[in-house]
């Protein structure tokens, strides 16, 4: 029971960092991404907290489905207002999907050629 809590905290800690870190240094990003960056890499250079935030992290992740209620209720609700907004909404995702997809493929690519490259 400790180590989730332990683990609980440490993520925690790390949001607050970041949000911290946003309002200090003026940033346009969610202060929890700059929280998990932060995490990344101290992880990245000691991972002696890693047995502590896997605890964790595979719990939140077993209940992730029981996060997302709350957004699926509004949306209930929202409906109308959704369906106006349709084909903007379809829009954004389609093209979104599409450059995410290219951004991809030109990565792959980047990555084949140094792989094929170095040997």
């Amino acid at each position: 029971m400790k180590k989730p809590l332990v683990g609980l905290l440490i993520l925690v800690l790390f949001q607050w960092l970041g949000e911290w870190g946003v309002k200090v240094l003026g940033l346009n990003i969610p202060g929890q991404l700059l929280g998990m960056i932060l995490l990344l890499i101290l992880l990245s250079l000691n991972k002696s907290l890693l047995p502590w935030l896997e605890t964790t992290s595979s719990q939140l992740i077993r209940f992730i489905a029981l996060l997302f209620v709350p957004i699926t209720t509004g949306a209930f609700f929202l409906g109308p207002v959704v369906f106006e907004q349709l084909p903007q909404i379809l829009a954004v995702l389609i093209i979104s999907t599409l450059l995410a997809q290219w951004f991809m493929a030109l990565i792959i690519n980047r990555l084949r050629s140094w792989n094929e490259r170095d040997t």
